[in-house]
């Protein structure tokens, strides 16, 4: 009885976010795809353009912005241009 008692008490933590994915390969390249095409990552079809689940465009745009390939109004940066 008493172990039931004290998992009651005990706090749960759960993570979610894009902190908790990785940057897969070719995410960089879907974003990249879905900004040249116009689209957002706010769009409600981003989640069927880039074939992944909401939270992973969320972190897609995340990456993005991490490796400066957009900036903070999602527009692609001049980084892109490099070849």
């Amino acid at each position: 009885m008493q172990k039931i008692l004290i998992l009651k008490n005990m706090m749960t933590y759960k993570f979610s976010g894009h902190e908790t994915f990785v940057c897969k390969q070719f995410w960089l390249k879907k974003g990249y795809d879905l900004i040249e095409s116009g689209k957002l990552f706010s769009d409600d079809s981003a989640v069927v353009e880039l074939g992944v689940g909401r939270n992973m465009v969320i972190s897609i745009r995340f990456w993005m912005k991490s490796f400066g390939l957009i900036d903070d109004n999602d527009q692609l940066t001049k980084l892109k241009q490099v070849k």
